[in-house]
């Protein structure tokens, strides 16, 4: 075992809920890989209380390691000859998480313990605290990703996005070549003024050089216009590219990922990539700038005198490194400052969101004082990187001084000596002048790289992450769905439902009935393909596995009226149509056609009400109305309900099972619901959900010959 690189990988995490997810970051390090404590937090299901042996399981295996969970004892931890993480106590009472790295005779077992570090225990040592003898094995398989192989990816993404930009930032290179030639110009025209013309009183040198002058300075002028035109056009044309790669990634992600996301983090992501493009842009033209100022500043003052070229080429390191031991302070108060601002945004999103039940509430103070701390921790953020940067810059402002001033010192004792004239000191003060800052901004250069890198690696995590399957076999119609055995858990949770067993078919109302937090929901999330399921399958029209259909051509076919309506801003006619090509006729004809007018015309402006963000001028049964005419207008031919009928009044909830009713012929229906006044006269066949199984199953009348659920509610409320 190398030791060495087992305390460089081991991690450390104080929090006692997030033990198990540092030691499988710990594992990922020790194979030369690379994941964040975030991203593995999410795939294990990782809680306040922490996270289960199984969300580790499931993690570790999403992550490119083939892994086992099994009870062992400590003679096959010996033989086990790779890293294990083990189950134990925490000071023989908290559920606790230790990797075990392996066994040697001499020192015996070697655990790597996230809140105590790297330590050894012999066998009677280990078996106090290894109490359960769980454990995870894990070992690298092909999926698994190395540090230096995610790099690669991440470049080669970066590269591709950049690809159309090789073009622009060439010219813009090439334009800034030959601004740093021209700005040596004055310099030299200086010292030629004073050395030459002025002294041989030469009115036509004097004209021919101000003309040359002029010529090359309007010259440097029309360049450097040139130069901030194609950068301008860069910069557009990378910040279109990059952000509509990255939003349509997002787009992309399965919905499991917006589940564990705050909206406030996601907008943070967006931003970053602005922080990318700066840095594109530094790297294209200041960077190259500054790399041929400071080549033509030495040649010129070598050409002027080799004896303080070579004073100029041995100070400006010490210069250079002035700034430069600044940077590690600078990047790391600006990560934090980063850090910050995320969370400060996320925090300012969620409140508005939440601004109802706070003022139901009456929290305003609560809230308003949590603003102010994560607001405060933001500023001294802010305020310790300007602190850092104040260091910087009186330090490097003081060698500036001492840089100029040794010049000055040296150039006129040469002048004295007659060694060189007062034009040729003139132009050396002039270019080295000109020289420190490009020096400094070289030193600074890694600072907008690295926030950059920090930026790219937050997006990069987001857009590699694996999308929603979308090939497969195109299907233009549903006839029946057969859910089979199906099982399912969250991550790192107790299995939510097992064998349910349920068929839909077309022309039939099919409706699940159950508690609260039953899974009914969850079901109706699984046949809109948002989760995976454990085990079992579903089957489509009695011969193709859901899993192998066209995402796209299946979800067309599909339409649901979820719990939560979205509401997009806009007006009504936008939230039904969702962006969909109509004519106001084929409008018309569909409210006609389903009886929507009644509804429609109680709004102020009829179809175009403007329903204001997130439907704030719209009634919960409203909000439904629309929910369900958005549906209907794609004439699906697979409808799932789930409580859409909750916020509606008894006539409004009449007419949509009326509704319902009349397009069942043509459409398979799936009603999930805890509602069951309406069902008598509609269900065709009702599945109870409880104890995580379908219990019982029927028409209102058979279900009703049993003791259930179902009936119990009846007697209870009829």
């Amino acid at each position: 075992m190398n030791l060495k690189h087992i305390q460089k990988t081991h991690t450390l995490q104080l929090d006692q809920s997030d033990c198990g997810v540092a030691c499988l970051l710990s594992i990922i390090k020790f194979y030369n890989g690379n994941s964040s404590l975030e991203k593995i937090r999410e795939l294990s299901g990782t809680t306040k209380q922490g996270t289960t042996l199984l969300g580790l399981y499931q993690a570790a295996n999403n992550l490119g390691f083939t892994s086992d969970g099994c009870e062992t004892d400590i003679q096959n931890l010996i033989n086990h000859k790779q890293p294990v993480i083990l189950h134990t106590l925490f000071d023989n009472q908290l559920q606790h998480y230790v990797v075990c790295y392996g066994y040697s005779e001499k020192q015996g077992f070697l655990i790597g313990d996230p809140s105590k570090g790297i330590y050894n225990l012999v066998k009677n040592e280990l078996e106090k605290i290894w109490v359960s003898k769980s454990c995870l094995t894990l070992e690298p398989n092909e999926n698994f990703k190395t540090e230096k192989r995610e790099k690669k990816d991440q470049q080669k993404w970066f590269l591709d996005i950049l690809k159309k930009d090789y073009k622009l930032i060439w010219i813009s290179v090439l334009l800034g070549v030959f601004i740093s030639g021209l700005g040596m110009a004055m310099a030299i025209f200086s010292q030629k003024l004073i050395d030459d013309i002025l002294p041989s009183n030469n009115i036509s040198k004097l004209i021919s050089g101000i003309t040359l002058l002029t010529i090359l300075l309007f010259a440097r002028v029309g360049i450097s216009y040139l130069r901030q035109y194609f950068a301008i056009q860069q910069t557009k044309d990378f910040n279109n590219r990059i952000n509509n790669t990255f939003f349509s990634a997002l787009l992309n992600l399965p919905k499991s990922f917006f589940d564990t996301r705050k909206t406030g983090e996601l907008v943070a992501r967006l931003n970053d990539t602005q922080r990318v493009q700066n840095v594109v842009k530094i790297l294209a033209n200041t960077l190259i700038v500054d790399i041929l100022a400071v080549i033509i500043s030495c040649v010129f003052l070598i050409t002027y005198s080799w004896k303080l070229g070579l004073i100029c080429l041995l100070s400006l390191p010490f210069y250079f490194f002035i700034i430069y031991r600044h940077n590690k302070n600078i990047m790391h108060s600006q990560k934090e400052m980063m850090q910050s601002s995320a969370i400060n945004e996320s925090n300012f999103i969620s409140t508005i969101q939440g601004i109802a039940t706070i003022k139901n509430d009456n929290k305003q103070n609560i809230f308003n004082q949590l603003n102010e701390n994560i607001f405060a921790n933001y500023q001294e953020k802010i305020f310790n990187l300007g602190k850092v940067n104040m260091t910087l810059s009186w330090q490097s402002g003081l060698a500036s001084v001492v840089f100029i001033i040794g010049i000055l010192i040296y150039t006129s004792f040469q002048v004295f000596n007659h060694e060189i004239k007062i034009g040729e000191l003139m132009a050396i003060l002039g270019i080295s002048s000109s020289l420190l800052p490009s020096i400094a901004s070289l030193a600074l250069i890694s600072i907008p790289i690295n926030e950059a890198k920090i930026a790219f690696d937050r997006m990069y995590e987001f857009a590699s992450m694996e999308k929603e399957k979308e090939e497969g076999l195109k299907i233009s119609k549903i006839e029946s769905i057969s859910i089979q055995n199906l099982s399912f858990r969250f991550r790192g949770r107790s299995e939510l439902f097992h064998n349910i067993n349920i068929e839909i078919e077309k022309g039939k109302f099919i409706t699940i009935v159950g508690e609260s937090g039953c899974g009914k929901s969850t079901i109706g999330q699984i046949l809109q393909r948002f989760y995976s399921f454990e085990n079992g399958n579903i089957i489509i029209n009695n011969k193709h596995n859901l899993l192998e259909i066209d995402l796209k051509s299946y979800r067309n076919l599909l339409a649901v009226i979820p719990q939560e309506i979205t509401i997009f801003n806009g007006n009504v006619i936008d939230n039904i149509l969702l962006g969909t090509e109509s004519t106001p006729e084929n409008m018309l004809n569909f409210i006609q056609e389903y009886g929507f007018q009644f509804y429609i015309n109680q709004l102020p402006q009829g179809l175009m009400t403007i329903v204001g963000e997130e439907g704030i001028n719209l009634s919960g049964g409203q909000k439904q109305i629309i929910a369900l005419a958005r549906a209907l207008y794609k004439k699906p031919k697979f409808l799932i309900l789930d409580e859409a009928t909750s916020a509606m009044d008894r006539n409004t909830e009449n007419f949509t099972m009326q509704l319902l009713q009349k397009i069942k012929t043509d459409c398979a229906i799936l009603f999930i619901s805890h509602r069951l006044h309406t069902l008598k006269n509609l269900a065709d066949h009702i599945y109870i959900l409880e104890n995580k199984t379908i219990t019982e199953s029927g028409s209102h009348q058979e279900l009703m010959e049993t003791a259930n659920f179902y009936s119990q509610y009846w007697y209870e409320t009829v």
